[in-house]
């Protein structure tokens, strides 16, 4: 039965032991803008294990070209975590300043609080300065550009990305992993490449699976963003890679495949390796990832709200286009109607001008005085002309008939696409 369904049975002891002997260490995006995160203590950590592992690390190159998009922007998320941190501090240390708002604190007590403060408020400054020089001089970038130098995928062609694209689209209307979570990321926009962004889990897992078939090499994957497009999630419990990722990657490069967060990762490197990791920089790691985890969260439910005020923005907006083309349909649609009977009307006096007209040249044929003669000219005269005049009349009600009805179908037809696009769109929402 394993066989048939090896995604959905964990990996032994000693297949996992067989997996840490051979495969290549795969990295994300998010495992490497999280270094900027960790204390210097962590991030000490991590990078130990890395550069014991430096020979069998590789680094797709969708990942690379996100990092370099992302660095300076985490790099300023955190310096404004330090002024957020640094307010509150000085915050508390006014408050403590002021002895009447605290009369049950003894003035030892007070000296001794104020002094910790002021020294922690020194250090953070003094770290905020050297990671705000990050931007111009950054060793976390060095050792990066060190640990890959040489162990970066190519970029593929455009034409290539664009059939990946084609799939990924295809595979995320099936909810198939992995990145189909990322369906609706920044609406769509684009990346520099021309690319749009919520394809880069995919171009990814392509990358991945790649470098499996050319290196027959089993790949571990070190990704820290917990997302059920990625992992198997239970209950609010990650229980492992997602069992589709682990047989597609079986059935498309005969290899194993395997996923790590950044924790369990530096765990089961603390035994393979012979690598010292400390408590205390495992908790960070979990702590820096739950945190990460509540931004995502509220960052989406923060997305939905705006999205459903944008659909309720669009639909008093289609509402308002919806009355006004039924007004100008049902005024068009009157002047359609009186222009059609105006040319019935036309047509009715002009047939029996042509008829009066016939019994009137039969009577011209009987016998009459002169005066009889000149009236009856004068008479044809003028029914001629009525009827020329007429005749013009229908031509032009005809053209004019023909142009409102024009418009009137115009606007039935802006009216369907309206309907149209409003029902795809919130349809969509």
């Amino acid at each position: 039965m394993k066989k048939t369904f090896p995604g959905h049975f964990p990996p032994e002891d000693k297949e996992i032991g067989r997996l840490w002997e051979n495969c290549e260490i795969i990295l994300d995006t998010n495992i490497l803008l999280n270094l900027y995160r960790y204390s210097d203590s962590t991030r000490n950590d991590f990078i130990r294990v890395l550069r014991a592992l430096k020979s069998r690390l590789w680094l797709p190159h969708q990942v690379a070209q996100e990092y370099f998009k992302n660095r300076l922007n985490v790099i300023a998320q955190q310096e404004k975590s330090y002024d957020d941190t640094l307010k509150n501090i000085q915050t508390l240390q006014r408050e403590l300043s002021d002895a009447r708002k605290h009369p049950f604190l003894s003035d030892k007590l007070m000296l001794k609080l104020t002094l910790v403060l002021g020294d922690v408020i020194k250090e953070l400054e003094a770290t905020k300065e050297a990671h705000a020089s990050r931007t111009s001089s950054d060793p976390i970038q060095k050792v990066i550009g060190d640990l890959f130098n040489g162990r970066v995928g190519a970029p593929y062609p455009d034409g290539h990305l664009e059939e990946i694209c084609n799939e990924g689209e295809a595979r995320y209307e099936k909810k198939m992993p992995p990145g189909y979570k990322d369906n609706e990321k920044d609406g769509g926009k684009s990346s520099p490449s021309g690319v749009s962004r919520k394809y880069g889990d995919f171009i990814i897992w392509h990358q991945i699976i790649n470098r499996a078939i050319e290196t027959k090499n089993g790949v571990i994957f070190i990704n820290d963003d917990k997302k059920e497009d990625w992992y198997l999630i239970f209950q609010g419990k990650t229980l492992g890679p997602r069992p589709e990722l682990i047989e597609e990657f079986l059935s498309k490069t005969d290899q194993s495949f395997y996923m790590y967060q950044a924790d369990r990762f530096l765990e089961l490197a603390a035994t393979h390796l012979e690598q010292k990791i400390t408590p205390e920089s495992m908790d960070e790691i979990r702590e820096i990832r739950d945190l990460r985890k509540r931004d995502m969260d509220r960052n989406a439910a923060l997305f939905l709200h705006r999205e459903e005020e944008t659909m309720v923005r669009d639909e008093m907006k289609f509402r308002k286009e919806e009355i006004a083309l039924i007004a100008r349909a049902t005024i068009t649609r009157e002047r359609l109607d009186a222009s059609r009977m105006r040319l019935q009307q036309l047509r009715d006096k002009l047939a029996q001008l042509q008829h009066a007209k016939i019994i009137f040249d039969k009577n011209q044929e009987q016998p009459g005085g002169e005066g009889y003669e000149a009236l009856e000219k004068i008479l044809e005269a003028r029914r001629l002309a009525e009827i020329d005049d007429l005749e013009k009349e229908l031509r032009l009600t005809y053209e004019e008939s023909a142009t409102i009805e024009h418009e009137y179908m115009s606007i039935q037809y802006m009216l369907t696409g309206l309907h149209k696009s409003t029902e795809q769109r919130f349809a969509r929402g």
